[in-house]
Parts: structure tokens; sequence; C-alpha cells
């Protein structure tokens, strides 16, 4: 195989190794105690995951001077995430738990990606967790408000 032919792009990486990311960040999650202490099933835990990464992947394919679409993915996980008794600093850490997951599957393919543009993907990546970690928590203070909100009335 020449080189030439084994260049693949991040966001082809992703989507092959999507499983593998998922499951190297379920390991991380339970390694992390105040998540694991939520007590929660696989689908409870990552069903959110592959519509998380799917919009990481879209948004890797866009051209660079289109913004990107909103993500309904990550408003809909903080309100699952308020409903399951978590906390924005555990949304925090979830997120960079995807983050650190997302980039060791990118390091495990390496010898695969162009070095010309993984940074400026990784740069990518790392902006669109951040905007769907926005996203979400603004969502789950929404959620919050609702909750003070009812138990005063």
């Amino acid at each position: 195989m020449t080189k030439a032919s084994a260049v693949e792009t991040v966001a082809a990486v992703l989507e092959r190794d999507l499983n593998l990311t998922i499951e190297k960040w379920i390991e991380r999650v339970n390694k992390t105690k105040k998540l694991a202490d939520v007590k929660l099933d696989r689908e409870e835990r990552m069903g959110h995951l592959p519509r998380l990464l799917e919009d990481i992947v879209t948004r890797l394919r866009l051209a660079k001077d289109v913004t990107p679409p909103s993500s309904s993915a990550a408003r809909d996980h903080g309100t699952v995430r308020f409903n399951q008794g978590y906390t924005v600093s555990m949304l925090i850490e979830e997120s960079r738990l995807l983050q650190v997951s997302i980039f060791e599957t990118l390091h495990r393919n390496q010898n695969t990606l162009d070095p010309q543009v993984v940074l400026l993907d990784v740069m990518t990546i790392a902006d669109e967790c951040d905007n769907q970690l926005g996203h979400t928590i603004d969502t789950f203070m929404v959620e919050e408000e609702k909750k003070k909100i009812h138990v005063a009335a």
C-alpha cells in the first residue's frame, strides 16, 4: 500500500472507530467515581454518544466558512442528565473524557491521518465538543430553573 492510498480523514477514522471510541469513553467513565456513582445501565450511560459523535463528524466535513448547525443531541443530553441526577461539573467531566477518548482514537490511527490537516481537525473537534457542552449545560440549567419554579409553587 502506498502512503497516498493509506491517508484517511479524521472524520472517516471517527466514523469507522465510533464503537471503539465509545467503549474507551465508557471505560473512563466507569473509572471516574463521581460519574460511576450515578447508577445507569449501558444505554442510559452512552445512548447519546453516537449522535454527538455524528455531529462532530458532520462538523469536520463542513466547509470551514460554514456555521455549524446547533446540536439537538447536546440539548437532549442536558435534559436527560438533569433527570438522572447529574451536576454541571459531571457534565464537564463527561465531555472531557469524550475528548480524551476521541484523541486516543486519533492517536491509534495517526499513521493513516494526513499530518497537514490533523491539527486543524483536532481544533475543530475541541471547539465542537465545547459547543455541544455549552448546549448541554444551557438545557440542564433550564431544567434546573423549571424544578425551582415547580418546587416554589
